[in-house]
């Protein structure tokens, strides 16, 4: 009785009879007269194809690739892989079966090496893992898994595709299971993160994952139509008299850090990185650090000219060093952090000594470190002027719509319509003048001038309520 192993050696020998010659491959070696073999490319036949094969540097591993046709074709093909591979460090074919989860994950794997150089921020590099997770989970649906195997296949269909699924997603905002699910805000973001993924992915200056010439289906970025442009006329979300209303309800904790919201449309984290030192000279300064691991939205510092009463009210109890506002707690003495009143430059001292004691530093772990110190210092973050903001928000009624960056639109708006020139109003909110000739040639030498005009022009009612709130405090009222 013969056992399945000799059945199966049997089986083999009888295919190898049958087709083995049929499907071996035979190498080329000697070419017509006048025609040079390619240096790097070995030119095989196959029953009624030829096969071209290659050591690749950039993947470092054998390549082959089949070529339908005569053997002229093959030729031309092995002739474009050798210009390739003598030029570049691969023949730029990608990988044949990249699937969907690993381009995700090595895209994901380049941003977070990007952050640890400081090329990005690490909130990006979240940001950007949450958009993803919403393309993993359209790959994964049965019927486009089918369709789409791994990432060669991808074609303007899938796009559609992708962007119906994004259309129609019901997700939860805050990320919680058991809160209501909304329709997804803003799609476009999520299309446009995978035309960069796949933009990365093709780009000839690295290993590429996908074969040189094919064209990325995000590429090409198309209105939405059923998305209404803001309308210009309107009024912003805050008006001058709901922020007069605002500040009327500030305590006395509130009034100094929403004033520079109300006054100077501040970015939301940028009163967390002020410091009693960052008041010189009736000016308030917001700046980099890069000691400090912080840079402002825009990486551009900001002059802001202060005026009274705000002078006044940020100076008053708030002389010496450090933190500019504190956190209530503190701020209350019902806690008193390890590191209180200490100054600029005794924290980036801590903060260079709290870097050194970690071993393996990443983008986030400088973040949490950074962050951390922060708060031992006293000061506050985001979450809690969010927290402050939201509070007088439902003491005072206000619509939904109206967020804490709408201070920004209104400050704005208001130094638009007191006639202030573009290249100033850009200056105070941080956004970059633009790369024309004529920024070179533009000084900025009536700042202050202009934006007390303008604050004459447009703010009086807000002045006005401020001074009201400072002679209440004065009165312990």
């Amino acid at each position: 009785m013969k056992t399945s192993s000799t059945k199966k050696k049997q089986d083999a020998d009888s295919w190898a009879l049958r087709y083995g010659e049929k499907h071996r491959l035979h190498r080329i070696r000697e070419f017509p007269a006048g025609i040079a073999s390619p240096k790097r490319v070995r030119i095989y036949s196959r029953s009624n194809h030829y096969v071209l094969q290659w050591w690749d540097r950039g993947t470092k591993r054998t390549l082959s690739e089949r070529v339908e046709g005569d053997f002229v074709q093959a030729i031309i093909r092995a002739r474009e892989v050798d210009e390739q591979l003598e030029n570049f460090r691969s023949a730029g074919c990608g990988r044949r079966n990249l699937r969907h989860q690993e381009l995700v994950q090595q895209f994901y794997e380049n941003l977070r090496r990007r952050a640890d150089a400081g090329e990005i921020d690490p909130k990006t590099v979240a940001r950007y893992k949450s958009a993803l997770n919403h393309y993993v989970s359209f790959v994964q649906q049965p019927h486009v898994s089918r369709s789409y195997q791994n990432v060669r296949h991808v074609d303007r269909n899938f796009v559609l595709d992708f962007t119906t699924y994004l259309n129609n997603l019901q997700i939860s905002p805050n990320g919680h299971p058991h809160t209501p699910t909304k329709r997804i805000v803003k799609p476009q973001y999520v299309l446009d993160v995978a035309r960069a993924m796949y933009r990365w992915a093709s780009d000839p200056q690295r290993e590429p994952l996908l074969p040189h010439g094919f064209q990325n289906p995000f590429s090409e970025r198309r209105r939405v139509s059923t998305k209404a442009v803001p309308d210009m006329f309107g009024e912003p979300d805050i008006t001058v008299s709901m922020a007069v209303d605002f500040l009327n309800a500030c305590d006395t904790w509130q009034l100094p850090m929403f004033a520079l919201y109300v006054f100077y449309g501040l970015q939301a984290s940028e009163p967390c990185w002020l410091f009693r030192e960052s008041i010189q000279d009736d000016w308030l300064k917001v700046t980099c650090d890069h000691e400090l691991g912080y840079f402002t939205k825009g990486r551009r510092d900001k002059r802001l000219p202060l005026i009274e009463p705000l002078h006044e009210l940020l100076t008053t109890h708030r002389s010496g060093e450090g933190i500019l506002f504190q956190r209530r707690t503190v701020w209350e003495a019902k806690v008193t952090p390890p590191l209180a009143q200490a100054s600029r430059e005794d924290l980036r001292k801590e903060y260079a000594w709290r870097l050194d004691k970690e071993r393996n530093l990443t983008a986030r772990i400088r973040a949490s470190i950074r962050d951390q110190m922060v708060l031992d210092a006293g000061g506050l973050n985001y979450d809690h002027i969010e927290h402050e903001f939201a509070r007088l928000k439902a003491k005072l009624g206000w619509p939904v719509e109206a967020t804490l960056k709408d201070f920004r639109h209104l400050f704005s708006t208001c130094m638009e319509n007191a006639g202030m020139p573009e290249f100033y109003r850009k200056f105070l909110m941080g956004q970059s003048p633009g790369r024309a000739a004529i920024v070179g040639y533009t000084h900025l030498n009536q700042i202050r001038e202009r934006y007390v005009e303008a604050v004459t022009k447009q703010m009086e009612p807000l002045v006005e309520a401020l001074h009201k709130q400072m002679e209440r405090f004065r009165g312990g009222v």
